[in-house]
């Protein structure tokens, strides 16, 4: 590379909480599909953004306890 990428690109992204577990609701089909859609989109976009900062910083992200980054899809 050319130059040093700027350090707000990276940064480990944290794990969001998820849904509260003492409460419960009946989500419609089609608003739980569209949730289902984001979720697997942002999923997605963190693990690329974790294994380019893994690829520029090796160990970077795991050391800050970020999202883990699966492949089990």
């Amino acid at each position: 590379m050319k130059d040093a990428l700027p350090s707000d690109l990276l940064v480990c992204p944290a794990a969001p909480a998820g849904f509260p577990e003492d409460q419960a609701a009946t989500v419609p089909a089609s608003v739980r599909e569209a949730a289902v859609r984001i979720m697997t989109t942002l999923g997605a976009v963190t693990a690329q953004l974790v294994r380019l900062i893994e690829w520029n910083s090796p160990g970077a992200c795991s050391a800050t306890g970020a999202m883990e980054v699966g492949h089990d899809r």
